[in-house]
């Protein structure tokens, strides 16, 4: 099979040949079933659910008949096995799962009572000649039905199951808040400079798209509640009738704050048995008495596609939509479907957007881009980079070299709305035609997935320096890849191995698990770690340096570090740049003011580099790390290895 990958010399797509059976395995790898296997609540709440409807289908019929609709590592079948369902048909379509859920089951002690069947649930015809008394099945998502859960619980209803069967979970019911946060905004709005009260691009309603975030690393200081907490939707996963696809409602609250709306905050329950005592609740912990963290579910923010100015003491109407496989809200009046015009929403990350943002607002950086730039014939080079716009304002020209096509009509657009004449944007670097009096780079590069894939930036310098010189000024001077022990509160859960859960043998899955990881998975995960909590348990290391000014060359690292007391479960690795006078990092906010202990406080405009390592490793007092950087590929290749 081709795999698509990112050069990361050129920043071009480029395709790569691996085995058949590579793109199973990488789905594997990546599928973290580690972390909801883990998930406690969730297991604990599945297994009450499903004590209720099979005592109750047993009381009716004197046996049951248990459907699971994707099964995973067979987990949920194997619950309900043991609380005395009869026959239990679990489905997986996914066929490395479903064959490890055929491992796992036809090893325990209700091997005889459970059967897996590799296929899809709307697929299915029949599951053994009798239909099911009880559905369970975790086809969830951050938006609830992203993965199908209404139709996959609508036709199991109709096709495969008895009347009057029961569904673990039985209802759901999605919640919404209205608030106001300056933070949250520069997730989604328009850049533009601070004097400015006019979008470059007027009145784009941006993208409903779902912005999945961990709502608990949202500090209550950060926002403004304008209302208490609306049921927005309302699902009834036992009454086939009821599982409607398409619906929109009006919902209305009084106004408890005054305030505009920036942001709509989104989560919801299950409640697994119809009987009010047991639900899993996606409420966010300053919500939440009982939170339970997990990753594989995440709480929500959705964007209006016009704002609304409230009052305290007035009612609020908000229009709810849904789709079979997502949600959308607006205060108009009407319940459109918002559609980015301006293509920044369309092509950018929520990181991105909030990262453009942070640096239109960044006093500190514009005057160093000030002092660098005035009366000076400026080049900046990156993708998706807005420098060149901030230098406009202070150099004699500046020319932009950016080969995305969609960035060239923004920037044309941010052009023309400041009046920069003494802009003109390229697409290669070649393609300059006067001598540069200084280079500029924040570096930032779209296609970048983590951190160091900047690192593209030494090859446009190389490149420029070719034409105009060895003595081009070029800033940032210095590079700095660096690194930091840390002790996660739960994210390393969502890479760690499973063994034994609630009272079932699922080590096999770790077998296969990690061999696909090793296989298939770059050692480093890419995670937007300010929405993670931990504390640092060492000191922050400098792994490789980068100069700038000297020629591009490998650099390699072999490094020991403390792993303090065992308790580092995360290695978190980011980027640092000396730009001027100051220090522009990527990862790790208060590097100067870290000790041991501290909670980092990470760049949110960025994702960050982490490792987690084994388990053997996080037994060791000391741990390995080799770095090398590889000129030729511009790869960053690492290893952690026991002392």
């Amino acid at each position: 099979m081709f795999l698509e990958k990112i050069n990361n010399v050129t920043g071009e797509r480029e395709w790569v040949v691996k085995d058949e059976d590579y793109d199973m395995a990488q789905e594997l790898a990546r599928s973290r079933f580690g972390d909801m296997i883990l998930d406690f609540d969730r297991n604990d709440m599945f297994l009450e659910g499903l004590k209720t409807c099979i005592e109750e289908k047993k009381r009716e019929n004197g046996r049951c008949h248990v459907l699971d609709i994707g099964t995973g590592t067979g987990l949920l079948s194997l619950m309900a096995a043991r609380e005395g369902a009869d026959k239990v048909t679990a489905l997986e379509v996914f066929k490395p799962m479903g064959d490890c859920a055929r491992h796992i089951t036809s090893h325990s002690e209700w091997k005889d009572r459970i059967t897996v069947i590799s296929e899809r649930s709307t697929d299915v015809d029949d599951i053994g000649g009798e239909a099911a008394d009880v559905i369970v099945a975790e086809v969830f998502d951050t938006e609830l039905i992203g993965e199908g859960a209404l139709r996959t619980f609508k036709e199991a209803l109709k096709r495969l199951a008895k009347p009057g069967c029961r569904v673990v979970p039985s209802t759901g019911n999605v919640f919404i808040v209205p608030v106001m946060s300056k933070l949250l905004k520069k997730f989604n709005r328009i850049p533009r400079f601070e004097e400015d009260d006019k979008d470059p691009f007027g009145s784009c309603p941006g993208t409903s798209a779902v912005f999945d975030c961990q709502l608990s690393a949202v500090d209550p200081s950060d926002f403004i509640q304008l209302t208490d907490p609306i049921i927005a939707f309302e699902f009834d996963f036992e009454n086939a009738d009821k599982i409607v696809f398409d619906e929109k409602f009006v919902r209305k609250a009084a106004v408890k704050n005054d305030g505009s709306i920036d942001a709509i905050l989104m989560w919801w329950n299950l409640d697994m048995d119809r009987k009010g005592k047991h639900f899993i609740d996606m409420a966010p912990k300053w919500a939440n008495p009982g939170f339970a963290w997990r990753d594989h579910w995440m709480q929500a923010i959705y964007y209006l596609p016009t704002s609304k100015t409230i009052k305290k003491g007035d009612e609020l109407k908000i229009a709810c939509a849904h789709d079979e496989f997502s949600m959308w809200f607006s205060v108009s009046g009407k319940c459109d479907r918002g559609y980015c015009t301006c293509m920044m929403h369309s092509i950018t990350t929520r990181q991105t957007m909030f990262h453009i943002n942070d640096i239109f607002e960044d006093q500190q950086f514009i005057e160093e881009i000030r002092k660098l730039s005035i009366d000076k014939h400026v080049v900046t080079v990156g993708e998706g980079s807005f420098i060149g716009i901030l230098a406009a304002r202070f150099a004699k020209s500046v020319t932009i070299c950016d080969n995305n096509p969609h960035f060239h009509a923004i920037f044309q657009r941010y052009i023309s709305h400041y009046n920069l004449k003494n802009v003109k944007v390229l697409e290669d670097l070649r393609q300059i035609e006067q001598q540069p009096d200084i280079v500029l780079a924040e570096p930032f590069y779209m296609s970048a997935m983590n951190p160091w894939q900047n690192l593209r930036f030494l090859f446009d310098v190389q490149l420029l320096r070719q034409y105009w010189g060895e003595s081009l000024r070029v800033e940032p001077s210095f590079g700095y890849l660096k690194g930091l022990p840390e002790k996660f509160d739960d994210l390393h859960k969502i890479s760690s191995d499973v063994g034994t859960v609630n009272g079932f043998d699922l080590s096999f899955f770790d077998e296969i698990s990690t061999k696909a990881r090793k296989a298939t998975d770059a050692l480093i995960d890419e995670q937007p770690l300010w929405e993670y909590s931990g504390k640092s348990t060492g000191n922050v290391i400098e792994l490789l340096q980068f100069d700038v000014n000297s020629k591009l060359c490998d650099e390699r690292c072999d490094i020991v570090f403390d792993n303090a007391v065992g308790e580092t479960n995360g290695f978190p690795i980011w980027m640092d740049w000396k730009f001027g006078e100051l220090n522009i990092s990527t990862g790790l906010l208060n590097d100067t003011h870290q000790p041991v202990g501290n909670v980092p406080n990470w760049n949110k405009g960025f994702k960050q580099g982490v490792y987690f390592p084994h388990s053997d490793l996080m037994k060791r007092d000391k741990i390995r790390l080799k770095a090398h950087f590889d000129k030729e590929t511009g790869d960053v290749n690492f290893q952690f290895l026991k002392v």
